[in-house]
């Protein structure tokens, strides 16, 4: 563990297009030395920063744009002033090269105000913020942040890369993989909600295991997964959770799922693999969902899903009165087929 008692500062962030693009198969047209400090928007765009843009309608804002660089078809790179990144995908060209300004050097080592137990492993590349917390046997591995206030609880782990938001609580016992993002006061291993009737009134069960997150992993500002009572609660590697989400104890989530916010999942769900939830979906209890689903916007699925597709379960807003009436048709359901079963009857 690094003993300094503030992080040592490192020099500001800056990458020439050719470091961008090591590793990959992109080609450069230009100036490949050019040095970027961060990415920008298309338009007005900003001298030292990478852009990006798709249709050949954009030709003109490529044309003008201040960026240092841009990310482009072949079809366009023509128009820009400075070097191309040459892409078939610009937009997902961007998202990983983009990336690496998330990635600036960051101070390492631990803040004076942090509280590190003794028995804690922090890594010497990690960075541990002031008022941070790390628990009893917590391990915090390679290049590794916790932002302050953060709480790391005991037993707990994160892996390397990973980055804890501020006031984040990750609970004692949880797994963490590598290059994971938890937000701001998400809360990793809370105990369940689970209830059970006796003489005196509900009584708490145990809630015994704990949550294990994959690798490269998003969970967003103000989300909460519960632990597990008897088996862990999991999240597979690459699913992206965003804000306010809430996942109940025992669930499990597949690989590269995508959940919206204000989301509700009770207990013991199992969501498939590549499925897209929408903000606002409620998921009962001991709900099953196969691979690859969609699940539209406020949507409640009380019940299982067993095959592949979009599913949606609300109406789209429209005028108060014309809601009102077709609401006194759907109450009037009963009678409507109590009065065509009759007249089918008598034909």
């Amino acid at each position: 563990m690094n003993s300094s008692n503030e992080p040592t500062r490192q020099a500001a962030f800056a990458r020439s297009v050719a470091e961008l693009v090591t590793g990959t198969d992109l080609s450069v047209r230009g100036d490949a030395e050019v040095r970027l400090v961060g990415a920008c928007a298309l338009s007005p765009g900003r001298p030292e920063h990478l852009t990006f843009a798709e249709r050949a309608a954009q030709a003109d804002e490529v044309a003008a744009s201040a960026a240092g660089a841009a990310i482009l078809p072949a079809v366009l790179a023509e128009r820009f002033h400075g070097p191309v990144i040459v892409s078939e995908q610009p937009r997902l060209t961007f998202a990983r090269l983009a990336a690496q300004f998330a990635r600036e050097c960051q101070a390492t080592g631990v803040a004076s105000s942090a509280v590190v137990d003794a028995r804690a492993t922090v890594h010497e590349s990690a960075r541990i913020g002031a008022q941070a917390v790390i628990g009893t046997d917590a391990r915090i591995q390679a290049e590794v942040i916790i932002a302050p206030g953060a709480v790391i609880g005991a037993g707990a782990s994160i892996g390397p890369g990973s980055r804890i938001g501020a006031r984040a609580c990750i609970e004692d016992r949880v797994r963490i993989g590598a290059n994971a993002l938890i937000g701001a006061g998400a809360v990793i291993g809370e105990r369940g909600f689970g209830l059970v009737a006796g003489p005196a009134g509900l009584e708490p069960v145990p809630q015994l295991a704990s949550v294990v997150l994959g690798d490269n992993v998003e969970i967003g500002a103000n989300t909460t997964i519960d632990r597990g009572a008897l088996v862990d609660t999991v999240i597979g590697d690459g699913v992206k959770i965003d804000n306010q989400v809430h996942i109940a104890h025992n669930c499990q989530i597949g690989e590269h799922t995508v959940i919206a916010g204000c989301t509700g999942i009770a207990g013991s769900c199992v969501i498939g693999a590549g499925c897209m939830i929408g903000g606002g979906v409620g998921i009962g209890d001991h709900v099953t969902i196969a691979d690859g689903v969609t699940i539209t916007a406020a949507s409640q699925v009380p019940k299982d899903i067993t095959s592949a597709g979009v599913y949606s379960s609300t109406f789209r807003a429209m005028a108060a009165n014309t809601w009102r009436r077709r609401l006194a048709l759907f109450r009037a359901l009963d009678k409507i087929e109590a009065r065509l079963s009759r007249v089918e009857d008598k034909q």
